[in-house]
């Protein structure tokens, strides 16, 4: 009996310390995103936006403030084409600030069977600038991301509560070393206005024998205005 007692013991003990082990390698943090945007389409298939982004993180005494243009053409109904370039300055207490770049294009495709919302899209991401990060690495990184998404579009009251799902693959290294999973809201206030809120589980891993593994709670809340396309009526002679 002592002999079961003794393995059940170190057992108890072995697990107690890989926790302690993970947990001592992860870092756990909360971030606020706030952000407002302006929409405009153009036509039926084409769209340009401005995103204006204000990120914070108490934990680390940063903050990042991102500008982002977008252009999207959908040449038929359910699939479209994206092009973006977002510019960041960021900035932590006691350290310059810094200003970074990345371009990003992709595909999406989605589909509005009755009351859902189905989408899935591939992104391809290019960090532009040649700043290096305090390892001596240069932050010039290209991503492949893939992403999938399912909402509910309620009617009555414009509210779409969604969930999505994204990975990261860093095609520098060939890995995957991020991961987002996203549960949110857009409420429709009027033919112009929104609002969306989201919650954001962020897991950054596969980061190198000399960082920890990062965990990210974000809490996001977008205003959204939009310019509808308006078809000119021909002037009657």
């Amino acid at each position: 009996m002592r002999t079961i007692a003794t393995k059940i013991a170190a057992v108890i003990l072995a697990l107690t310390a890989m926790t302690a082990a993970a947990t001592a390698q992860t870092e756990s943090r909360s971030l606020i995103y706030l952000g407002a945007g302006l929409e405009k389409e153009f036509s039926k298939k084409l769209t340009a936006e401005l995103d204006l982004q204000a990120r914070f993180c108490h934990a680390k005494e940063t903050q990042e403030f991102l500008v982002t243009p977008k252009i999207e053409y959908e040449p038929i109904s359910f699939v479209s084409f994206g092009a973006e370039y977002r510019t960041t300055l960021s900035h932590e207490k006691g350290e310059d600030s810094e200003w970074t770049g990345r371009f990003g294009t992709w595909m999406k495709a989605k589909w509005s069977p009755s009351i859902l919302k189905l989408e899935a899209r591939i992104k391809y991401c290019n960090y532009t600038d040649d700043a290096q990060d305090r390892d001596g690495n240069y932050a010039n990184k290209q991503y492949f991301r893939t992403k999938f998404l399912a909402g509910v579009k309620i009617k009555s009251i414009k509210l779409t509560p969604y969930i999505s799902y994204e990975w990261f693959y860093e095609l520098n290294r060939n890995l995957v070393d991020k991961d987002r999973l996203i549960i949110g809201a857009k409420k429709k206030l009027n033919k112009r206005n929104s609002l969306a809120l989201e919650y954001m589980f962020e897991e950054k891993f596969n980061r190198g024998k000399t960082k920890k593994d990062i965990n990210n709670h974000i809490f996001s809340l977008t205003y959204q205005y939009t310019f509808p396309y308006k078809k000119h009526k021909e002037s009657e002679e």
